[in-house]
């Protein structure tokens, strides 16, 4: 429950920030040809975030929840960088696949669907000034 109580309240600290301006520092993932780069239906372009064992991409119009793997933790490392502290979004753009949420098929708790990423695009800082404190 805490879980979610922190994700949602990330949800609307991203929302509510968005109008306010950061410097863009560089790509730490560039796109692999921006000639070739077509958004479609398996594309995913948003925030992400890693809390210790929930991960979230919220999009402009819908929040996922990210399957942890591989891949998940190949786009952790690149967002690290990215990040003043461990509670900073990156904008990511990813290929994936969408699925329902086995966490809430199971308790009933966390976001309908789950997003499996099978590419990441793009990884940069993220333009809101965002940034959510712990819960003590």
């Amino acid at each position: 429950m805490k879980r979610l109580i922190v994700l949602c309240f990330i949800a609307i600290a991203t929302i509510a920030c968005k109008n306010q301006e950061n410097p863009v520092e560089d790509v730490v993932a560039p796109r692999t040809s921006s000639a070739t780069f077509v958004e479609d239906e398996n594309t995913f372009k948003g925030e992400f975030i890693l809390l210790d064992d929930a991960a979230v991409l919220t999009s402009k119009n819908d929040i996922y929840a990210v399957r942890i793997d591989d891949k998940l933790k190949e786009l952790h490392e690149l967002a690290l960088p990215l990040q003043k502290t461990k509670f900073d979004m990156v904008n990511v753009i990813v290929k994936g696949e969408l699925t329902p949420n086995p966490l809430l098929l199971e308790t009933g708790e966390g976001w309908e669907q789950m997003l499996i990423i099978k590419e990441i695009i793009e990884v940069t800082p993220a333009t809101s000034a965002a940034v959510v404190a712990p819960i003590n």
